[in-house]
């Protein structure tokens, strides 16, 4: 194990033991869409050539929020912690996630990892949250590529949320991929069925361009029914949209910092204003 990294993971450690106690306490159920779309598109590592050395890596991510859900204002955030390990084709990785949504808190912990085959990836994971309110108890997730011509992919991924209530969830969302250089652009279309309660269907659009070698540019729009699901709605009732951009700029060697905003719209009335920070380090 690289030196630098043995502080890092003592230090990561603790400050998950500060920043994702136990706690409980009562909260609307929220089905978690908008996090899924921000994490629908692999990386461009797996369509590089096999790393030449293994390679561990840091990021935490964090975003506060200011909500206007009807005539009830105030903030959430979340904070995620996330420690992964490449070795050739292979990326594994953990995360502990704390959201806070008002008063009330949920915690979440995931394992994941990504597998690169010739012309194709895998990629699973599988979610537990402890002393839940509003996220799942359990989620699974399992994603499928393969490329069509050069460096254009199909993708189709599931994904499957379950909840204190009856209310379980399930996702099913193809697209497509396509890698230009350091860069990429996806679609994706969705449909989400939640149990007892019929189906609800979005459409998400992504982006990540190289400006340079050191700095990139994200932009995202999704739009389309149960993106966050506040209110139980049946999902003609429940439509929104999702704007987002952000910066990710190379700040030392193994380093890279970035910043991002998001706005978001649910009818008949919920609306999220994020600001987007994280900084990454690879050893």
């Amino acid at each position: 194990m690289p030196k630098p990294f043995v502080p890092l993971l003592i230090i990561g450690l603790a400050l998950s033991a500060i920043l994702f106690p136990i706690s409980n306490s009562g909260a609307e159920q929220n089905i978690d869409t908008e996090r899924l779309l921000r994490r629908m598109t692999p990386p461009l590592a797996l369509v590089e050539e096999t790393p030449t050395k293994d390679e561990m890596y840091f990021d935490t991510y964090y975003e506060p929020s200011d909500i206007a859900q009807g005539s009830r204002t105030g903030h959430w955030s979340e904070i995620t912690e996330t420690y992964g390990y490449k070795h050739a084709k292979v990326q594994g990785y953990g995360s502990v996630t704390r959201y806070e949504r008002f008063s009330n808190r949920d915690f979440t912990a995931n394992i994941g990892a990504y597998f690169n085959f010739p012309n194709s990836y895998v990629h699973s994971e599988i979610g537990l949250g402890w002393y839940t309110t509003y996220i799942y108890n359990l989620m699974v997730l399992n994603e499928y590529g393969h490329r069509l011509y050069k460096d254009l992919f199909w993708q189709i991924g599931y994904n499957f949320r379950k909840y204190n209530n009856s209310n379980d969830s399930h996702m099913i969302y193809p697209g497509l991929i396509y890698y230009f250089g350091d860069s990429y652009m996806s679609a994706n279309y969705g449909a989400t069925c939640i149990e007892g309660r019929g189906t609800g269907n979005f459409g998400n659009f992504r982006g990540d361009f190289a400006i340079t070698d050191f700095l990139h540019l994200t932009s995202g729009v999704a739009v389309g029914q149960w993106l966050y699901d506040i209110y139980g709605y049946a999902p003609s009732k429940e439509f929104g949209y999702i704007l987002s951009i952000g910066l990710t700029a190379k700040v030392y060697k193994g380093i890279s910092a970035r910043v991002g905003y998001s706005y978001s719209m649910e009818e008949p009335k919920f609306i999220k204003r994020s600001l987007m920070f994280g900084l990454s380090a690879k050893f």
